[in-house]
């Protein structure tokens, strides 16, 4: 895994950097082998990276907040995630 420290300033940091930051949380998420990430999007607000989408694991939410917040650091990641096994109805 490559892990590429971002250098974030008060303005949120230079456009090479937070490209950085997602490329590996991306590559964090994609070495997990319990995990599908073809669904999930990662866009950047301010100096946070936003992760989207559905997982088909339960409790699969709270792996990638995990995961990402050992990369980015904590408050630093954004996880809108569902999963549709966590679904009832």
């Amino acid at each position: 895994m490559v892990l590429i420290l971002p250098e974030f300033g008060c303005r949120g940091g230079e456009g090479g950097d937070i490209s950085g930051l997602v490329a590996s949380i991306k590559c964090a998420l994609n070495m997990e082998a319990s995990l599908e990430t073809k669904n999930l999007t990662f866009r950047v607000l301010g100096n946070s990276v936003v992760i989207e989408g559905a997982v088909d694991l339960p409790g699969g939410a709270d792996l990638v907040q995990r995961l990402a917040d050992n990369l980015a650091g904590p408050g630093r990641v954004i996880v809108r995630i569902g999963c549709p096994r966590d679904w009832t109805g």
